[in-house]
């Protein structure tokens, strides 16, 4: 293989790979090592075999008449048939390592794959907020399916090795047997090889490159039209999406055909032009001789010799194309794996009197400062509306307050303690965060509420019931209730009692809502702020909202415009 094609490709698997990881694969290279060993040998002794069972005289002179008498036989039957029955067992032998050899080789390789998507999500679990939100999930999601290609890649380099290995002892060993015949087969078919390839790499490289941008747009394309479903029917766009759907699968299809077409070329060339000379090497024997009978063992030693290299080059050549096809996926998993990630401890804080902003400022990866120079306090206790324009940077405000984002400059206290990536943790824990949008999955409503926390069902119970929804829920099944994929059976008003319950349930000392109550009507809006006002009585109550009417009980306003505080009472 090209030196410029494979140097990038190990050093992102060196760079991907756990020292265990390294370690298997060294063990599997040495198992490769011993398998090229066993398929060298299984067709060296088929010559011999064949010279004496053709020619059983063959033992009574030369290194045959030497093995011969070392093995103590007297009968050349009894040696033949011996001869013969070793090398049978000798074969089930093989089978039995190249099966064992293929089941540590998949386990090795599929095991890999499990380690990089499990640590693709973690990673993806752990981006900074600001870095999380400029990213699409379906590229994230495309990120874990192609570590599935990257385990593909560490097979198809092992069977590479394992191929490779063999060839080289099946040609030493040819070369010792006919070095002439050898010599000009290896011209013939080292020409075909090097057109193969350099046809193979140029082409793969954009198929892969090709069919992952495809994959890329399928997923984009779901997740919209899944996602906006009502809007698509209600719009008539159906056809338009799948039309875009159908543009990017024809382009992935189209990708894969020709990729495996090329992939199948090299084994019908090789096969095709080595069978084909060997066959001619015997009938110019028998045009110049008259007879092929003195070469007829080392005839079918080539034949059998190439009938094992022939299929190992031809597998060599088609993992070649499929490291070069799936290179674009490797790409896009090491790219994901050496993304900034955040590691957030659990360092204690407590909350006993207030949280003050110090000269805060925050500015997102591009675009202008939002907040600038921002202080004023929260006293244990308050009841804080945080009012202002749309983009007037309320939202980041209260991001930051939960430890979401970091400031750009000053600090945000906690009783006098900095919060920081070393206790933002223990932070959260004392935070009910309430979104204008709550997303719900399709379970039950326990398990939408519980949401990672320990279950407890009487503490679920009373959540839902402070939250006014539990009387609609023995309607139903109860805590057992199916919700739907994003609460779709449910009303707006239901999910968000659902989620004033999810942060209440681990009884936090601050409650935070961000415009969670905008998109209902007034009537419903009034009915659940007052059940917030009242269940929120002996905690800390942050609220963003538009409607003055929202607010109206809280003790303290905030009021923002263009990233400053223009008011606070």
């Amino acid at each position: 293989m090209n030196v410029n094609f494979v140097t990038p490709i190990i050093s992102m698997l060196r760079t991907l790979l756990q020292r265990k990881h390294k370690l298997r694969l060294v063990v599997l290279l040495f198992m490769t090592i011993l398998l090229s060993v066993i398929e060298t040998f299984g067709i060296s002794v088929i010559m011999p075999f064949i010279s004496v069972a053709s020619t059983p005289d063959m033992l009574d002179r030369g290194r045959y008449n030497a093995v011969f008498r070392f093995l103590g036989f007297t009968s050349k039957d009894n040696f033949i048939l011996c001869f013969g029955l070793g090398i049978i067992a000798f074969y089930v032998l093989r089978a039995a390592y190249n099966v064992f050899y293929t089941y540590i080789q998949n386990r090795f390789a599929l095991g890999t794959f499990r380690y990089l998507a499990d640590d693709l999500y973690e990673k993806y679990l752990a981006l900074p907020y600001k870095l999380y939100v400029q990213k699409n999930t379906s590229e994230l999601y495309n990120g874990i399916a192609q570590a599935q290609n990257v385990s593909q890649i560490l097979l198809c380099i092992l069977q590479v090795c394992s191929d490779s290995i063999t060839i080289l002892m099946l040609y030493a060993f040819m070369l010792v047997v006919n070095w002439g015949m050898t010599l000009l087969l290896t011209a013939i078919l080292l020409l075909l090889i090097v057109i193969i390839v350099k046809i193979i790499l140029k082409n793969s490289k954009r198929l892969g490159v090709k069919a992952a941008e495809g994959q890329r747009h399928i997923g984009r394309i779901q997740t919209e039209s899944y996602g906006n479903f009502k809007f698509v029917r209600i719009k008539g766009i159906a056809d338009n999406y799948v039309k875009q759907f159908d543009k990017s699968t024809l382009a992935v299809s189209n990708a894969q055909v020709i990729s495996a077409t090329l992939g199948a070329m090299p084994r019908n060339l090789l096969e095709s032009i080595g069978f084909s000379l060997l066959v001619a090497a015997v009938l110019l024997i028998l045009f110049r001789y008259g007879s092929a009978e003195s070469i007829i063992p080392v005839i079918a030693m080539y034949a059998l010799a190439l009938y094992r290299i022939l299929p190992s080059i031809n597998r060599m050549l088609g993992n070649v194309n499929q490291v070069a096809y799936l290179e674009h996926s490797l790409d896009i998993v090491y790219e994901n794996f050496m993304r900034e990630t955040v590691s957030e401890g659990s360092v204690p804080v407590t909350f006993n009197r207030s949280i003050s902003f110090e000269n805060v400022s925050f500015q997102y990866l591009s675009g202008p400062i939002v907040l600038r120079d921002i202080s004023f306090k929260i006293n244990k206790g308050d009841k804080l509306a945080v009012t202002g324009p749309s983009g007037s940077g309320k939202s980041t405000l209260v991001d930051l307050l939960i430890g979401i984002y970091k400031p750009l400059s000053g600090a945000v206290l906690v009783d006098g303690m900095e919060l920081n990536d070393g206790n933002v943790r223990a932070w959260r824990k004392k935070i009910g965060y309430i979104p204008q949008s709550i997303y719900l999955f399709d379970n039950s409503v326990a398990e939408n509420v519980v949401f990672g926390s320990a279950y407890d069902e009487k503490r679920l119970i009373k959540v839902l019931e402070m939250a006014n929804i539990w009387g609609f829920l023995l309607q139903k099944d109860g805590i057992k209730t199916r919700v739907g994929e994003g609460g779709i059976q449910l009303s707006g008003g239901q999910k968000q009692r659902i989620g004033i319950a999810r942060a209440l349930y681990d009884d936090p000392d601050i409650l935070v809502l961000d415009e969670a109550t905008s998109a209902l009507d007034n009537e419903v809006e009034t009915k659940i702020m007052d059940e917030i006002y009242d269940m929120s009585k002996s905690k800390t109550l942050v609220v963003i909202a538009h409607r003055l009417t929202t607010v109206e009980k809280c003790g303290r306003r905030l009021c923002m415009e263009n990233g400053l505080i223009k008011g606070i009472q």
